[in-house]
Order: C-alpha cells, then structure tokens, then sequence
C-alpha cells in the first residue's frame, strides 16, 4: 500500500501452520501436513513414520532425532520425496 507493505495478523495464531515442520524441517505442502499438524504439530509424514514408534510420544515431548538409528535413511528418503515432480531446464 502506497509502496509499503503491509501485514495482517490474526490475534490467534495458535491455529497457523507453520512453513516447516518442526522434526524433518521440510515444507508443510498439502492439505495432509495441516491436518497432522493439527492433531500432533508435525508434517503427514513425520506423523505417519512415527506416531507409532514406541520411543516417540508427542504429547509427552519424545520426538524422533539423529539419536535414532534409522532417523538419516529416514531424511533421505523425505528429501527424495519432497523434490518437486516438475523438472525445469
């Protein structure tokens, strides 16, 4: 406005996906990521990977991490599925 740029903040952002998640620290991208988002703070992904896994416990703060031993092919394989389908050159 006028050259100026201008935000508008709800008063209540408790509700506000965040741009990353907070464990794998990829994009929060579909509809899906909000929704996991909403019901344990993280990604579809990370929600689907480890809200069985024994020694993860969101309500209780036990996230998975590089303490984990399948945590870097669990990276790399989010990474692989986080690139884009469309190729530009």
């Amino acid at each position: 406005m006028n050259g100026q740029l201008v935000v508008v903040k709800p008063e209540d952002t408790s509700e506000i996906v965040p741009l990353f998640c907070k464990i794998c620290a990829y994009a929060m991208k579909t509809l899906e990521d909000s929704i996991a988002y909403r019901k344990v703070g993280v990604c579809s992904k990370c929600d689907g990977r480890w809200t069985n896994d024994k020694r993860v416990n969101w309500e209780e703060g036990r996230y998975p991490g590089p303490e984990l031993e399948e945590w870097a092919e669990y990276i790399t394989e989010r990474g692989i599925s986080a690139r884009s389908p469309i190729i530009f050159r």
